[in-house]
């Protein structure tokens, strides 16, 4: 959560040369190591980082060296043998397309540099590593900045900043002005469009990135162990501002493949800040901003949206094990068309209880969340202390949640209401154990039996968290992860799975019969049927009934197995499930879902364990009046060993 903040301004690139040159203080310091950023749970996300590279100019271009243990600012440059010394030279030179800035590797460089001549779409400008070793240190202790790209197509890539991008109230302002807009440890001005960020490492910055410019594509680069950039008085409060891996200030943003860890400080009056992405600011509207194949743990939050009006903006195959919120919007900005999908979301720190999707207060009364905000689709949300929903019951669909070992309401309940009604489940939501490889560790990846599998609504996105393709199996799978084992696609002896040649449903029927106490029976050739002709249906005209469908099957011991069937019901189903039972009763596998105006494809994967025969079922607890269910084209595949 962030603090009270005023209105910005944009700066000319003269003044920002200016206000630049006096925050920064250039010269050397002892050598800083660079900072561990791998993640064993995301090798598909964070900085790349090489230990060797000899740059090469663009066409036209020249590499300019600088070396702060052997350079000299006399030198021209041009050569490993005549480097420059510092990015004080780096700040007073001038530029053009082709051109690549060359930090030496193991070195450290102290102090800050803007570029205000850039490159083109063909030819850009960069600023990289040589030599061998460790990737170079930039820093700038207490003060904005380290770069600023105030010049459009700039590349920045495989550098270490730490220590920078902060700033004090010494002016009285608080959280506005320059400071502000410049509190990036690299800052791209609104003159700094197609800037390219990859491959770097942020370490104990307030603010690892922050851009103005349009078409920044960050990516590829691990923001660590950030710290506060402002804490004090701003608008008669004492507040804070930071510990934030990415500041997208305009529109036309990509932002993927980074890694997000720990990106929060305790050093605030809320207890707490940061986050691992915010859209901010009054200046520009943020529009067709894309946030994909991002990991973040630790952090926070996820994403923070504030000051602004933003829209079409996508979340996607991005882990979040944060802290509070995994989408905050605050009262003073309008978002609309945001989605959400394939994105797992974990929370485990039971001190915090903010839903994952919100709208707080902040400095002034704000929009009234409506359903044209964003769509929720494909998701894993597993929050033992959390809500998903919290002011407002966003569309959602295909949608895991689970509230944990603790059987928490996972959707949430409306606010200020009398009655407090749980939120419903969407068509082809689920309540159900995600079943990840292992939660404790942190691997978010699925194990074969998870009720994730295949229960995601089509997507056209080629691989998901890991580099896998999806859409692996009969279908594509909820959460960021695809799960890429064997699964069974035999057939497996389930007996007229379309209900065409049975006629009616009772407690003795065969191969289909009743469990529970609703109505049931067989809609023949009523126009009703998923296909074929006919299909199996049950209905109730009280509450707290429950009722079944259920056949059983023989199966082989010890394997893994797939029921599926398709389902239509009432708009006030939100108790039914699917799935495997023991003969005895003992559940094998099952899910919970809710309404489902069309035929919805629900798939529930078991292990047999010890036993030889099952019973499958599908069914619902009566919520009320003149609630029904239809059921149609069931199939069971196995065994898989």
């Amino acid at each position: 959560m962030l603090g009270i903040r005023q209105p910005r301004l944009i700066f000319s690139a003269a003044t920002i040369a200016a206000l630049v040159a006096a925050a920064g203080v250039v010269g050397m310091t002892t050598s800083v190591a660079a900072p561990a950023h791998a993640d064993p749970l995301s090798p598909h996300t964070g900085a790349r980082p090489s230990t060797s590279s000899a740059p090469h100019a663009g066409p036209g271009g020249h590499v300019y060296y600088i070396d702060s243990t052997n350079g000299s600012d006399s030198n021209t440059g041009l050569s490993k043998t005549s480097p420059w010394k510092s990015l004080a030279k780096v700040n007073s030179s001038t530029f053009k397309p082709g051109d690549v800035i060359a930090f030496d590797r193991g070195d450290t460089f102290t102090g800050a540099a803007t570029l205000s001549s850039g490159g083109t779409a063909a030819n850009p400008i960069t600023v990289t590593a040589y030599g061998t070793g460790a990737q170079p240190v930039l820093t700038n202790p207490g003060q904005w900045n380290i770069l600023v790209l105030d010049a459009s197509y700039i590349s920045v890539k495989d550098l270490a900043f730490t220590n920078s991008a902060v700033f004090n109230n010494d002016d009285g302002t608080g959280i506005t002005g320059p400071k502000y807009e410049l509190s990036g440890a690299v800052d791209i001005t609104a003159n700094g469009d197609y800037a390219l960020v990859q491959d770097n490492v942020f370490t104990d910055v307030g603010v690892g990135v922050k851009t103005y410019g349009q078409y920044s594509d960050i990516e590829h680069n691990s923001f660590e162990n950030l710290q506060i950039a402002f804490v004090g008085e701003d608008s008669g409060s004492q507040t804070s501002y930071g510990a934030i891996g990415v500041s997208l200030d305009n529109s036309n943003e990509h932002v993927a493949y980074n890694n997000f860890i720990n990106c929060r400080s305790t050093d605030s009056p809320y207890g707490a800040d940061g986050g691992a992405i915010e859209i901010e600011g009054f200046d520009f509207d943020k529009n067709d901003i894309t946030i994909d194949h991002n990991y973040s743990r630790g952090s926070q939050g996820f994403l923070e949206v504030t000051e602004t009006h933003s829209s079409n903006v996508n979340l996607s195959y991005n882990v979040s094990d944060d802290y509070q919120q995994f989408i905050a919007w605050d009262t003073t900005t309008t978002p609309d068309a945001y989605t959400a999908s394939n994105n797992t979301v974990i929370r485990r720190h039971d001190s915090f209880s903010s839903p994952l999707f919100d709208i707080y207060y902040y400095r002034q009364a704000g929009p009234t969340p409506t359903a044209s905000w964003i769509t929720i689709q494909n998701n894993i949300f597993d929050t033992p202390y959390q809500s998903v929903f919290g002011v407002f019951d966003f569309p959602h669909d295909h949608n895991l949640f689970y509230g944990g070992p603790n059987n928490a309401d996972p959707l949430g309940y409306p606010q200020g209401t009398a009655v407090q009604t749980e939120y419903a489940l969407g068509t082809g939501d689920l309540i159900a154990d995600p079943q990840f490889v292992n939660y404790a560790t942190g691997n978010l990846r699925l194990k074969a039996t998870s009720p994730a599998i295949d229960n995601g609504a089509a997507t056209t996105t080629g691989t998901d968290l890991a580099g896998k393709p999806t859409n692996v199996g009969a279908g594509v799978d909820m959460g960021a992860f695809e799960y890429q084992g064997t699964e069974p696609t035999a057939d497996a002896g389930l007996v007229d799975g379309g209900f065409e040649n049975q006629t009616t449903v009772g407690y003795t029927t065969t191969p289909w019969r009743l469990g529970g106490s609703l109505y049931s029976g067989i809609d023949v050739n009523q126009g009703k049927a998923h296909s074929g002709l006919n299909d199996a249906y049950l209905a109730s005209s009280g509450a707290g009934y429950w009722g079944s469908v259920e056949q059983t099957v023989t199966v082989t011991p010890h394997s893994l197995y797939r029921f599926s069937i398709w389902e239509r019901n009432s708009a006030n189903i939100d108790q039914g499930y699917i799935g495997a039972k023991t003969p005895s009763g003992t559940i094998l596998g099952e899910v919970r879902q809710g309404t489902a105006s069309d035929y919805t494809h629900y798939i529930v994967t078991f292990n047999s364990g010890n036993n030889t025969s099952v019973d499958l079922f599908a069914g619902y607890w009566g919520p009320g009046p003149s609630a029904y269910a239809q059921l149609d084209d069931a199939a069971l595949t196995g065994p898989t060993s």
